[in-house]
């Protein structure tokens, strides 16, 4: 038994993807609006975010988990216009930003009401849908999973993207050195304004004896890895003696020929993740730690939101095309509606 808002429609715009393949697959369906499940919310949705895992979807490449939605969509902000059994009332009007399980490239949307995120003050709908995934992805590796603290040193693949900026600020805002590895000046400039200690062109520079040299031949303590495959024996060198190696994508391919040896004489941890499948409760807890830190780090003015571009549901294969292009400089977001800032809506 669920409760709603008045007057909610019976059927929504949503994207569809007609079969694994390019933008061509992309299509706008028309779908029941759903109905919350005990301990979810339905969202109205006033912006998405468009993320690599969407891509790899439509791809045929990341099936969801066997109980998620099977649409396209992993975060989105709205606001809150039906609640599942076991939800309060209370919740029905709250603006929120929220890591779903599928389907958020939609007009409405369920999520689990524990991973729903206060909007921090003074963002709009478009600004927050670009924060859920991509900083909770940054804070379950580098600081659940690597334990990162002040005064270490960080090496960021893919600098520029949602997650790289994450990455940049978070580190920034706690202490930490940054260096990432970026396709281009533009986005190394881009990264070096943020927060990045030292940008280095992959198709260029030595990026390897780069960082060495940049830390004076000792390495970093932590890689956070999104292209894997030849990067592995690269971030291996990288890598302090006892140092952490964290694959979260797979850009470069799903496999590599390491060298063995000097894992095991370095005593590196090589380790991997990734947030789509873990529980419930994982994702609650996160959500909570997430949002705490969201919160303050606006409220400080020390992070910020940085959507590169918007496009309407219509045009979601446009916005796939950026994405995949690799020309992308931090995130791209659906707006569903028009939107006003978060001190407007107050």
């Amino acid at each position: 038994m669920s409760t709603a808002a008045p007057q909610l429609p019976v059927s929504m715009r949503a994207v569809g993807v007609k079969a694994p393949g390019g933008v061509d697959q992309l299509e706008l369906i028309e779908l029941p609006v759903p109905s919350p499940m005990p301990g979810e919310v339905l969202i109205q949705v006033k912006a998405a975010g468009v993320n690599r895992p969407d891509v790899l979807q439509r791809l045929g490449l990341y099936p969801p988990p066997a109980d998620a939605n099977p649409n396209l969509g992993l975060e989105v902000s709205g606001v809150v216009v039906a609640v599942g059994q076991g939800v309060p009332e209370s919740h029905l009007g709250e603006p929120v930003m929220a890591l779903c399980n599928g389907g958020g490239y939609a007009e409405y949307a369920c999520v689990p009401a524990r991973q729903c995120m206060q909007i921090p003050k003074g963002l709009s709908f478009t600004e927050a849908a670009s924060l859920p995934e991509v900083y909770m992805t940054v804070w379950q590796n580098l600081f659940l999973k690597g334990a990162a603290r002040a005064g270490q040193t960080v090496l960021i693949h893919g600098g520029s993207s949602g997650i790289g900026t994450a990455a940049i600020q978070l580190c920034k805002k706690h202490g930490l050195r940054t260096f990432v590895t970026v396709g281009s000046q533009e986005k190394a400039d881009f990264c070096t304004a943020l927060g990045a200690e030292r940008a280095y062109l992959y198709k260029t520079q030595d990026w390897e004896q780069q960082v060495l040299q940049d830390t004076q031949q000792q390495g970093v303590d932590l890689i956070l890895d999104m292209v894997a495959g030849d990067y592995l024996n690269k971030d291996l060198n990288c890598a302090k003696p006892q140092g952490m190696v964290i694959v979260i994508a797979l850009l470069g391919g799903r496999f590599a020929n390491i060298d063995a040896a000097k894992l095991m004489t370095k005593q590196v941890v090589l380790t991997g993740t990734t947030l789509r499948p873990r529980s419930a409760e994982f994702k609650a807890d996160l959500a909570r730690q997430v949002e705490r830190e969201l919160i303050e780090g606006f409220s400080a003015q020390v992070l910020k939101s940085l959507v590169q571009a918007t496009f309407t549901l219509a045009d979601v294969a446009k916005a796939h095309q950026l994405m995949e292009s690799g020309n992308a400089l931090g995130k791209i977001v659906l707006n569903i509606e028009n939107q006003e800032k978060e001190s407007e809506r107050a």
